[in-house]
């Protein structure tokens, strides 16, 4: 007995847009290359080098493209990373002169206390 997947990316709001969105791309290089390639401007230029020039320049935009998502997937493993560390307080700080609660208090800034121990 099988089971169907309860949902794909496809059937979410998202997903739908994703998939408009990379559809929409490719047409549009499509029409970029036919342009390219039949270009009046472009004719001195052997078809060959037009077209490895069109290559260059979709292999430089993946690239570009996969550069932004490992720097972003980096970014965010150290981000999870640095949320996932404690947060503690060096119990070795030494008080400042206002940090009256702090144990040490009184040792630093002894002129600051009588000699009964409280504050002048």
């Amino acid at each position: 007995m099988s089971t169907l997947a309860s949902a794909s990316s496809g059937r979410t709001g998202l997903g739908r847009f994703l998939i408009r969105t990379v559809v929409g791309a490719g047409r549009t290089m499509r029409r970029l290359e036919a342009k390219v390639l039949h270009s009046s401007i472009l004719v001195s230029v052997p078809c060959k080098y037009r077209r490895f020039g069109l290559q260059l320049i979709k292999l430089l935009l993946v690239l570009a493209v996969a550069s932004v998502a490992l720097f972003l997937a980096i970014g965010m493993v150290a981000l999870w990373a640095m949320a996932a560390l404690p947060i503690t307080a060096s119990d070795d700080e030494e008080p400042g002169v206002h940090q009256v609660s702090h144990p040490q208090h009184q040792h630093k800034y002894p002129e600051l206390y009588d000699e009964y121990g409280s504050l002048k």
